[in-house]
């Protein structure tokens, strides 16, 4: 579930993660706080732990840079982030957040390939996010909401998919 940093609360849809988890009680929700370069970074901290108290947390930046291959990623963690780094163009946390995602692909001795759906509100970043993670231009992304239109999948490698979902909004 990706979060806005500048409103986490605001558009995280606990819905959606209770209709999950009634579902399959098995599956794994990841809070990513997004947009962090937006916010000061004891915001980014106090929200981070905050938010751990009930889910595994990342907190990232996705990348800016509008080249359309080798997008960067930084190997600073998005708590480590702060000051000068974290206004860049270059991804914060994707790594932590590429290592969670693929020890979650290692369910005991078995390796087994997993598809992560990327849910959240509209403009939140989820197209941004996987955009970083591949370091590639794999799906549209604008500041305008409703561009992705519907779901997309992307290979990011052999044990994991990337599912870029269009944005949620409730009645």
């Amino acid at each position: 579930v990706v979060l806005d940093a500048r409103d986490p609360l605001g558009c995280r849809p606990l819905e959606v993660e209770r209709y999950i988890m009634n579902v399959d009680p098995s599956k794994r929700i990841v809070l990513v706080l997004n947009k962090i370069d937006l916010v000061p970074k004891e915001n980014v901290t106090a929200w981070v732990k905050y938010l751990r108290r009930e889910l595994p947390t990342v907190a990232m930046k996705c990348s800016t840079q509008e080249q359309k291959m080798n997008l960067g990623r930084s190997k600073a963690s998005g708590m480590a982030a702060g000051g000068d780094s974290s206004k860049g163009s270059e991804c914060i946390g994707g790594e932590q957040l590429l290592e969670l995602l693929k020890n979650y692909s290692r369910n005991s001795d078995m390796k087994v390939a997993v598809t992560v759906g990327v849910v959240g509100y509209p403009n939140v970043g989820k197209s941004s996010l996987i955009n970083s993670l591949v370091r590639t231009r794999a799906v549209e992304t604008g500041a305008q909401a409703g561009i992705t239109k519907k779901a997309q999948q992307v290979q990011l490698d052999k044990k994991v998919k990337l599912l870029d979902c269009p944005g949620i909004v409730f009645a």
